[in-house]
């Protein structure tokens, strides 16, 4: 198999147990604006930039959490 027309960085998020089920995420416009300017200047997808979102608040400890 030829990889001339793969990517040379792949940016795939890793596979997640159960898989992935769609989801609609509404947004004041000012946000889905700085998204869609995010996503421009990184090239990548609006999708990625809510997820990378996402991960980072899921991964806060709450206070006095120590693991």
């Amino acid at each position: 198999m030829s990889t001339l027309n793969s990517p040379v960085n792949s940016s795939r998020l890793k596979k997640t147990k159960g898989g992935r089920v769609r989801c609609v995420v509404y947004l004041p416009k000012s946000e889905a604006d700085d998204i869609e300017k995010q996503a421009e200047e990184q090239d990548t997808s609006q999708s990625s930039i809510i997820a990378n979102f996402y991960y980072k608040g899921k991964n806060i400890k709450p206070e006095g959490q120590n693991e």
